[in-house]
């Protein structure tokens, strides 16, 4: 702790009394401001674009954490060859609503969007070879991985039958849970589709077992999506990204496998709610027919 209040102190002209450390970094206070000094954990040759993807988004008045620059006027400070970098956090609440999320899906910007089917694709071959070879020691992962790869193909199918119309370009972010941090982290910004951030956003939450009806009522109602989007929507919906992400922590031992189980405990719910929006869909959508929906 002392090295980081001397860091602190001499990179960035600050003199906190007390330093405190919970799973983000350190954090610490300077007359009633937060401040929070965590390791940047992203390539260093992204920090230019994240600090200016940050500046477009202050000056547009939506709200992430300011990064405050070093002495040397750097978003980044090198301790023991490890960057860190520094917010100062204005939000109180730690819980965040879709309504909180909607502003996001509403500050178009330029960039590309990624071909969502390719990179499934080759996620899909790459998690299949990875379960051939260290899936034996993981029985809750080998008896559910056939399923969520399933859903996996699904998805894909969806994206491929898909004629790309109109459709807008947002600051999304790289994972979103119900965690202000975590929509408010700046090097948790990325550019992509608008409905990206709203359909990881559900689907985190059904995993948990929280009833998303109202939320996905109030996006559905509120949302100007084209059919593009929203079939885009309902591919990201039904891509297993919760699983995948703790599939890939479980089978390198990162965690203990026991974590997987309150999400296939959900399965039941996850599923009845793709099934609502299927046959919502089917109302003014004429959307390929998916048997295990039907």
């Amino acid at each position: 702790m002392h090295i980081i209040k001397n860091t602190i102190n001499y990179y960035y002209n600050l003199f906190p009394k007390n330093i405190f450390q919970n799973t983000e970094g350190y954090y610490f206070f300077i007359d009633n401001i937060k401040y929070l000094f965590k390791k940047y954990d992203k390539k260093i040759e992204m920090i230019d674009n994240i600090y200016n993807m940050h500046i477009d988004i202050l000056n547009n008045n939506l709200y992430v954490h300011p990064i405050i620059l070093n002495k040397d006027s750097h978003p980044l400070t090198i301790i023991d060859g490890n960057p860190y970098i520094l917010f100062q956090i204005n939000i109180i609440n730690e819980k965040i609503s879709i309504e909180d999320i909607i502003p996001f899906t509403q500050l178009q910007v330029e960039g590309n969007n990624n071909n969502w089917s390719e990179l499934w694709s080759k996620k899909n071959d790459y998690l299949e070879f990875q379960i051939s070879e260290l899936g034996k020691n993981h029985p809750l992962i080998r008896d559910s991985f056939s399923y969520f790869i399933g859903l996996g193909e699904t998805a894909i199918a969806i994206v491929n039958n898909i004629d790309v119309q109109n459709h807008e370009t947002v600051y999304a972010h790289n994972r979103i849970t119900d965690n202000s941090f975590n929509l408010y982290d700046p090097t948790n910004i990325i550019k992509d589709l608008k409905v990206r951030d709203v359909a990881e956003y559900f689907k985190y939450k059904i995993f948990k077992g929280i009833n998303i009806e109202e939320e996905l009522t109030i996006y559905l109602n509120a949302s100007k999506l084209s059919i593009y989007e929203y079939m885009m929507f309902f591919a990201r919906m039904i891509y297993p990204t919760p699983y995948f992400d703790l599939y890939e922590e479980i089978i390198t031992d990162k965690i203990d496998e026991n974590n997987i189980k309150e999400l296939i405990n959900n399965i039941e719910y996850y599923e009845n709610t793709i099934k609502k929006i299927y046959h919502y869909y089917k109302t003014f959508i004429n959307i390929m027919p998916i048997e295990w929906l039907d």
